[in-house]
């Protein structure tokens, strides 16, 4: 498999995760799991656009969302990631970004990088809201890689 079809189906899988975890928080009242939620979905974004060149200094990776935000966020997120993969091929994940971060320090990465950097982090923070959910006695939904293989049929 090719790295622009992999970047694809862990998009198609990012998003799938995502939305799980947002239907498991409708039955809780952990602002801690809101919070999360709403950082990772802002990060997927704002990443996003530094794809493009966005200046993200002084910009608020935690803004305050209600969980109906961020369905909506998150309906997004997989809408751009999705056409902006449709668009490349293996050699576009080379092209290099040039962006500056939250703090105002200018970077440039490839491509393949920063879009492997938000699945990293992204399944970082479900991992934190896996542990938030189990602690609030509740069952986590199932949101492993091979369980989302095994659902979807995609491969």
């Amino acid at each position: 498999m090719q790295t622009i079809e992999h970047l694809r189906q862990l998009f198609a899988y990012n998003d799938w995760a995502n939305r799980r975890l947002i239907v498991a928080l409708r039955s809780s009242r952990s602002q801690r799991a809101l919070a999360i939620l709403s950082h990772l979905l802002t990060t997927e974004n704002e990443y996003y656009e530094r794809l493009h060149g966005k200046n993200s200094t002084g910009f608020d990776f935690w803004p305050d969302r209600t969980l109906e935000e961020c369905g909506e966020a998150a309906r997004q997120n997989a809408e751009r990631f999705d056409k902006l993969l449709k668009n490349f091929d293996d050699e576009g994940l080379d092209l290099r970004a040039r962006y500056h971060t939250s703090e105002g320090i200018p970077h440039e990465n490839t491509y393949r990088e920063l879009l492997t950097h938000i699945l990293v982090h992204s399944t970082i923070h479900r991992g934190n809201l896996m542990t938030l959910i189990r602690e609030s006695g509740q069952e986590p939904p199932k949101i492993d890689y091979i369980i989302y293989l095994r659902e979807t049929k995609y491969f």
